[in-house]
């Protein structure tokens, strides 16, 4: 049930909050005061889609919140306790924000949820039918979601979508293993043999450069010998003329004159360091000379490697360097492709096996639309001399098209037919009704329906357009009958149907600077003025007065 609904900056409400009781609730005012807004806020809030025009304008966001008592609605509450947004006291508030250039925001209990959600908790708490109902009955696709939920196999029917969707999904595979086998398994060996070629080589992009450097070092021996042969000669080994004995010299030298002028003592230090600094390189000079001593081999080993590493790289078009790279992306590929063969003997023992299970559940399906359609005609059937329709009977018919055909939705099309008279035949409900008839028949549907809708609240947006008089007395009393055990919010223009409401709402538009509206809550005088309006129009007399009082009499308490 809803306890009561806050909408702020919402198309032309700038703040209203209104307070719901249990029964029958009737919103009535004058045309384009904003009735529906209201509604809409409703629809919106759970989960209907949201646009930036619906924010008042100069508003930064519209906000709408309402509180849900969930108590005796054990279906909220398994969903609001296996989501983790359970409130207190069996109580549920959404909330949503709507802003103008961005996305829009859910929550549920004080929790962030995505819209989705306000749709999945909306579905259970409150049935919305809005002010063109009638005309989507005349689409397949809602007949058949009414006969649905009357069998309540709508789970049923989702799930055999989900087969249908498989079957979709396995045939496309077996074409494409049918026709693309060959291909598939010339990519594979193509891709073995060349993954088996690589790794048999076993390109290292670091011991490629490794060797490389090696390879240059190698190469040039003999200059390298030479060379340090030569430098060690002159810094160390020649006799009279290498750095080192330069060096030697020069020290003693400056220490002999440093007794005359002691200033003298500090180069000669100086040059006693550069002597050992000398000394270090020749020592590392000597060292790297024996690193030379190598295998007579080793070059030609180097060699043959690095020719295999540039023959490889020229093979597969890329540089040696990158010869491991190129190998892991064949690899994964080659995985991919053994792990995705598919045998077509295989998918089609999965087909085959896909197929059955759909069959045996579109046969269920169908089965229990037969016998729904039987029981939804008769309690339509019942309705409708109530509803001015004595000469008509409705009659749903389930007719295999396609046959053979796997469709998401069964086996069978629904198709809503009507006989207006005993002389004449059944035709589609979209050729044999009238605008008043259609929404006759589209009424006694949502009243038969709602009996089982696991919903504790029905909000009905001017379903009873088309019809008047007698009839619009009956409609009122049934929905009051319906209130009996749950909520009921009508909007309404008849004032027939406004004096059955237990209680009673009225939209008004204000004027000024900014259009706004505001709804009152009607006492029995109220009440008598307001039905009074909406018989007589703006001019309200005795005898427009005292039908609306005797309308108000008439109601069953």
């Amino acid at each position: 049930m809803i306890n009561w609904i806050d909408v702020r900056d919402f198309v032309v409400i700038k703040h209203v909050q209104i307070s719901f009781d249990p029964g029958f609730t009737v919103i009535t005012g004058e045309t384009g005061a904003g009735k529906s807004v209201v509604v809409d806020a409703l629809a919106m809030l759970l989960g209907g889609r949201a646009s930036g025009d619906l924010v008042r304008g100069g508003s930064e966001y519209a906000e709408i919140q309402a509180d849900f008592d969930v108590s005796e609605l054990a279906s909220a509450r398994d969903w609001l306790t296996q989501m983790e947004l359970s409130g207190e006291d069996g109580e549920c508030t959404l909330r949503r924000l709507v802003y103008p250039e961005k996305a829009s925001r859910g929550f549920i209990n004080g929790r962030p949820v995505a819209i989705q959600s306000l749709r999945e908790i909306g579905a259970l708490l409150t049935d919305i039918h809005g002010q063109h109902e009638h005309h989507r009955l005349l689409q397949r696709e809602v007949q058949r979601a009414v006969l649905d939920d009357s069998a309540d196999i709508r789970e049923n029917v989702e799930a055999l979508a989900e087969s249908a969707s498989q079957i979709s999904q396995l045939t496309a595979e077996l074409d494409r293993a049918q026709s693309g086998l060959d291909t598939h398994r010339e990519r594979e060996a193509l891709l073995r043999h060349q993954v088996d070629d690589l790794n048999a080589l076993g390109p290292d992009p670091e011991e490629y450069m490794e060797i490389g450097q090696k390879h240059a070092r190698l190469s040039h021996t003999q200059e390298l010998a030479q060379g340090t042969w030569q430098l060690l000669q002159e810094l160390d080994q020649a006799e009279t003329a290498s750095a080192s004995s330069v060096l030697t010299r020069a020290a003693g030298r400056l220490n002999d004159l440093a007794t005359f002028d002691t200033r003298l003592s500090e180069l000669a230090d100086q040059v006693d360091g550069l002597g050992a600094q000398l000394a270090e390189v020749v020592a590392a000079l000597q060292g790297y000379s024996d690193d030379y001593a190598v295998e007579p081999d080793e070059l030609e080993r180097i060699n043959q490697r690095l020719g295999a590493l540039h023959d490889a790289g020229r093979k597969y078009r890329v540089p040696p360097e990158a010869l491991k790279a190129l190998l892991d992306e064949m690899s994964q590929e080659l995985n991919a492709l053994t792990a995705t063969v598919n045998d077509p003997q295989s998918l089609e023992a999965e087909l085959d096996k896909a197929r059955r299970i759909y069959d045996k559940q579109a046969k269920l399906i169908s089965k229990a639309r037969q016998k729904a359609a039987q029981h939804l005609e008769k309690k339509l059937n019942d309705q409708l001399p109530s509803l001015g329709l004595a000469a008509s009977v409705f009659r749903i018919t389930l007719r295999e098209e396609d046959a053979g055909e796997r469709r998401p939705w069964g086996l069978e099309n629904v198709h809503f037919e009507l006989q207006s008279g005993p002389d004449l035949p059944f035709v589609p409900l979209e050729r044999a009704a009238s605008g008043g008839e259609l929404s006759r028949v589209s009424l006694a549907i949502q009243l038969t329906v709602a009996q089982a809708t696991p919903a504790s609240s029905c909000v009905y947006d001017e379903v009873d357009v088309g019809i008047g008089g007698r009839v619009a007395d009956i409609v009122g009393q049934k929905l009051r009958a319906l209130a009996q055990n749950r909520q009921i919010l009508c909007i309404t223009h008849l004032p027939q149907v406004a004096a059955q409401g237990q209680h009673h709402l009225r939209v008004t538009k204000l004027s000024g600077d900014a259009t706004q509206v505001e709804l009152d809550t009607l006492d029995s005088t109220g009440r008598t003025e307001e039905l009074a309006r909406m018989l007589g129009g703006v001019e309200i007399t005795a005898k427009t007065r005292a039908h609306a009082e005797e309308l108000l009499s008439r109601t069953v308490t």
